[in-house]
């Protein structure tokens, strides 16, 4: 259960014993009693909107942050592999030239060798 969960439980529960602890120890007549029911409940029911409201906020602009957070760890990761791919693109093309070069001297080798044989 996340804190929040068990914040607005210890809200809930909270008021609820207070309502009863209330109620249990009045001196007022029933209809005043009654009143002040009615009252704590509106009382709780905006509180707990107020509550609920506050936790919807929460978790929206949390998922908006982890989606953020994901978008941006994807780009920097798309980044450094596209910057690694270009790396290892001109690796390999040094690499092709190189051999290039070293097949051109064994070829020059192999006809000097061919033509001191005759």
């Amino acid at each position: 259960m996340s804190s929040d969960s068990r914040l607005l439980m210890g809200l809930i529960l909270g008021t609820a014993a207070g309502v009863v602890a209330g109620l249990l120890v009045a001196p007022e007549s029933g209809k005043e009693t009654r009143e002040k029911i009615r009252k704590s409940s509106t009382d709780l029911k905006d509180d707990l909107s107020h509550k609920f409201h506050g936790v919807s906020q929460k978790i929206k602009d949390l998922d908006r942050e982890t989606i953020n957070d994901v978008k941006g760890k994807f780009n920097h990761v798309k980044k450094d592999v596209k910057s690694k791919y270009e790396a290892m693109v001109n690796k390999m093309k040094d690499l092709e030239s190189e051999i290039e070069v070293k097949l051109d001297e064994v070829r020059r080798q192999a006809r000097e060798a061919e033509s001191n044989q005759v």
